[in-house]
């Protein structure tokens, strides 16, 4: 173990010796001269979405600064009235105070006095004067998160308060079919839209070089493609695997395919995704019947579901896959045995059916127009890395 590794490399907070200035293919502005452009134009929000564990938060972490955020989840979120009051109590403002009223009544030989208190809870006007008197900005992180209907009403509330000079910033994935940002008619030219695109190989090594070359490690160009495939677009999965080359509790001399694999396997063994794989290995009830299993070309029998977990974690790893695809994928591993298309879309969409009805950490993937997005990243790094 190499605790240097840890100062330089940071999965969890931010990067500030790896971080790696990005900007789309298509245009000639980075980020976050595109973030800081949106923040410097009154009343409009800005709308930051890309797939998970992209950055999208370290990016306004660098632009607008920790210390000038204030961070909400759309997790936080349970009823719409609580929008304004989750953001006070977030910043730290008190949002009840005491009014104290006295009264008595009097006489030669008798005072008597009587003190009433009430409470009320302060409204949206003390958090905007907030904002305003510090230069904080709101940031809502995991918008997807937060219920439909209260989604909605977010967006109302934040299209009156842009006007007023209020900055918020608002994240979250791409492939929403129930976006209500950019499908509210009422924010139609307020919207500043940041798509940021996953990054690519040659982005992640970046990591890779400037934390080794800190840290006066040589590593090849060949093992940090590899740790690059490995971390699936995802700066976050880089540094941690990065980081856990470090931390393994193995004595070598230099960094090879084995220590990587290795760390990989270290990087997964903590991800919260057990359960996550139980749900989708057993799929729907089947009502006392057993499923019919499918002989793979490893050796092992495999019901539908188990067959598309294992395709999914096939090279390369892909975090978006049309029906043909998973069909291709399927015929490759299924032994003397057709899958049909019909079979294979009925089971996504019980997988689809079956996420929706759990919490939020089960949210990993979107099965919609005969496409499947994987949302969450840790989770394609896990079933790949893990036994499924």
């Amino acid at each position: 173990m190499d605790p240097r590794y840890a100062k330089v490399f940071k999965p969890g907070t931010y990067p500030g010796l790896t971080y790696v200035t990005r900007q789309p293919r298509t245009m000639g502005y980075t980020y976050e001269e595109r973030l800081r452009q949106s923040l410097s134009i009154e009343g409009y929000l800005t709308y930051i979405i890309g797939p998970s564990k992209i950055g999208k938060t370290v990016l306004c972490e660098n632009v607008i600064g920790a210390d000038n955020m204030i961070c909400m989840s759309g997790n936080d979120f349970v009823k719409e009235r609580d929008f304004w009051s989750g953001i006070g109590k977030k910043a730290g403002i008190s949002m009840e105070a005491e009014i104290s009223e006295r009264s008595g009544v009097f006489s030669e030989n008798e005072n008597k006095a009587t003190t009433i208190t009430k409470n009320y809870t302060g409204n949206k006007d003390k958090i905007l004067q907030y904002f305003k008197e510090t230069g904080k900005v709101l940031v809502l992180d995991d918008f997807h998160y937060a219920p439909e209907e209260i989604q909605y009403d977010i967006a109302c509330q934040l299209k009156e308060v842009i006007r007023l000079g209020f900055k918020a910033v608002v994240i979250s994935l791409p492939y929403r079919s129930d976006d209500a940002i950019r499908l509210n008619p009422d924010l139609t030219g307020r919207i500043s839209v940041i798509e940021m695109e996953p990054w690519t190989d040659k982005e992640l090594q970046m990591i890779a070089q400037k934390g080794f070359m800190e840290l006066g490690i040589s590593v090849s160009s060949g093992l940090m493609e590899r740790m690059a495939m490995e971390s699936i677009h995802s700066p976050q999965m880089m540094q941690a695997v990065c980081l856990n080359i470090g931390l393994l509790p193995l004595n070598f001399s230099e960094i090879t395919d084995k220590i990587i694999e290795e760390s990989c396997r270290f990087t997964c063994a903590n991800l919260p995704y057990a359960d996550v794989v139980r749900i989708l290995k057993s799929g729907p009830p089947t009502r006392g019947q057993q499923r019919l299993k499918y002989d793979m070309k490893d050796g092992s029998k495999r019901d539908i579901y188990s067959v598309i977990l294992k395709v999914l974690a096939d090279n390369p790893p892909l975090i978006e896959l049309n029906l043909n695809e998973l069909t291709e994928r399927i015929q490759n591993n299924v032994q003397n045995a057709k899958i049909t298309t019909r079979k294979l879309r009925d089971s996504l969409k019980n997988w689809q059916k079956l996420i929706e009805e759990q919490g939020a950490l089960y949210q990993v993937f979107e099965w919609k127009d005969d496409k499947l997005h994987i949302s969450d990243n840790l989770f394609l790094f896990y079933i790949r890395w893990s036994e499924v």
